[in-house]
């Protein structure tokens, strides 16, 4: 099975709510997909201090770091939305990870801000991205086409 990573902002209810509902999509087509607020979770709520080797919030986000890092070296493709006039910097740095290893990046971008007039994103994220979409439904079949090798 062909494994996707989904990164995306889940700073509020309807980030977390729209990654999960085109997570769903990705594996209703059948693939293994990676979806940071459910399989490696969010400093806010887990909790790891309790448990052992985890004395303090520096030592969870060291956690979550190394979880979300090593989703994206296993995947065959990154899924990325860029949302907002500012991508979220999580969100950068895993699309960044996964484009330093030849992962190929699709980013997902719904909405109209952009970062400058004429740049939808900053160079350097713009520089990470190997194909752009507008909508899930584009983003599904991206994939299905990258990856149906």
């Amino acid at each position: 099975m062909q494994k996707v990573y989904f990164a995306g902002p889940l700073f509020c209810q309807a980030e977390r709510e729209f990654n999960a509902r085109v997570t769903a999509m990705l594996e209703d087509e059948g693939y293994d997909v990676f979806l940071p607020q459910r399989d490696s979770g969010d400093i806010g709520e887990l909790n790891l201090k309790e448990q052992e080797g985890y004395d303090s919030d520096e030592d969870v986000m060291q956690y979550i770091f190394e979880v979300d890092r090593e989703g994206v070296l296993e995947a065959d493709l990154v899924t990325t939305v860029l949302d907002g006039r500012v991508p979220s910097e999580g969100t950068v740095i895993e699309a960044a990870i996964a484009h330093e290893h030849d992962i190929p990046v699709i980013a997902l971008k719904t909405g109209r801000r952009v970062f400058a007039e004429g740049e939808p994103y900053n160079a350097m994220v713009w520089g990470v991205i190997d194909e752009e979409v507008e909508s899930p439904d584009e983003l599904v079949e991206a994939v299905n086409r990258r990856l149906s090798n």
